[in-house]
């Protein structure tokens, strides 16, 4: 029987041909089996892509490293399998790490059914696509194409934030992307959120989590910077189980916290965002603390 990659192989070309090359995307593929890595690393370069493979997830030469690094890295083609190589790691985790920080980062995860890997197993995360090995090329090429696609039109409107530094002050020199200083809100925020990840690190397995909280504050500052947060985005930003964040959601939304709205390329997607009045009362409390810092900036922000 003729290997699905070499059977495929004129698709793939005909597929690629004055499309695939003109991406601007860096592509990581990530994969333990060295064979499948080979491949997957192949068929992409071969079609014009930027490619960048390894076999690990940690480590400054796996996945966390290089995607630390390498902020042209777009486009993650993983086998959740591999972060299981990796002790203590988990694709879920690998996927909140970056959930944040690049919201717009695609994953699109490949996976040998005989591992246990399932696409429904991963429903409530927010990838771009599920391919059950084997592969072929214009599957995989197919699905690259689209999340590079669907990568430039949410980073648009997902401008990329940095990694949170625990309880370090922005400084008076740190611009924003218009050469302006921060609302003083996102410093706020930004405080509370480390402090916050602090109290859980150093106190895991006693202190639990504040989903409504959590999820509060991010949307709040996904409004200062005229950001929209999917349902997902929402419930990893909770830093709790999914089901808890749902039912907190759905709480929310009774009690006119919030409302959602979907979103026109794909239905199935619903972005959150505060209401007038949810996001008033939110920002009093900012305001509040912001006060109690006792600087004029504070004063400042509190006025109309």
């Amino acid at each position: 029987m003729v290997p699905p990659e070499v059977e495929d192989g004129a698709a793939a070309k005909d597929d690629a041909v004055g499309r695939v090359p003109t991406l601007r995307s860096t592509v990581l593929i990530v994969d333990s089996d060295a064979s499948s890595l080979e491949f997957i690393e192949r068929a992409l370069s071969q079609a014009g892509l930027k490619v960048i493979a390894t076999t690990q997830v940690g480590g400054s030469q796996g996945a966390v490293g290089l995607l630390d690094l390498r902020q042209d890295i777009h486009v993650v083609v993983i086998d959740p399998h591999s972060c299981r190589e990796s002790a203590g790691t988990s694709f879920k985790n690998l996927h909140a790490r970056y959930a944040n920080h690049r919201p717009s980062l695609q994953f699109v995860l490949v996976s040998d059914p005989r591992h246990g890997d399932r696409g429904s197993d991963y429903l409530h995360l927010d990838t771009a696509d599920f391919l059950p090995k084997p592969l072929t090329r214009s599957v995989l090429l197919r699905a690259v194409v689209e999340a590079s696609r669907r990568y430039e039109h949410y980073s648009e409107r997902e401008p990329p934030r940095a990694p949170p530094r625990v309880l370090e002050r922005p400084q008076n020199s740190a611009k924003n992307g218009v050469g302006r200083e921060p609302p003083l809100e996102l410093k706020v925020l930004q405080i509370l959120h480390d402090i916050d990840d602090f109290r859980l690190r150093a106190l895991d397995g006693i202190v639990e989590p504040d989903a409504t909280w959590s999820m509060l504050t991010e949307l709040l500052r996904a409004r200062l910077i005229r950001r929209r947060i999917s349902v997902t985005s929402l419930c990893l930003a909770s830093k709790s189980p999914v089901t808890t964040a749902l039912r907190r959601i759905e709480r929310l939304l009774e009690t006119g916290f919030i409302t959602y709205s979907l979103d026109p390329k794909d239905r199935r997607r619903k972005y959150i965002e505060l209401t007038d009045d949810g996001a008033t009362k939110i920002q009093d409390v900012i305001r509040g603390i912001a006060r109690h810092f006792g600087t004029d900036e504070a004063h400042a922000s509190s006025d109309p």
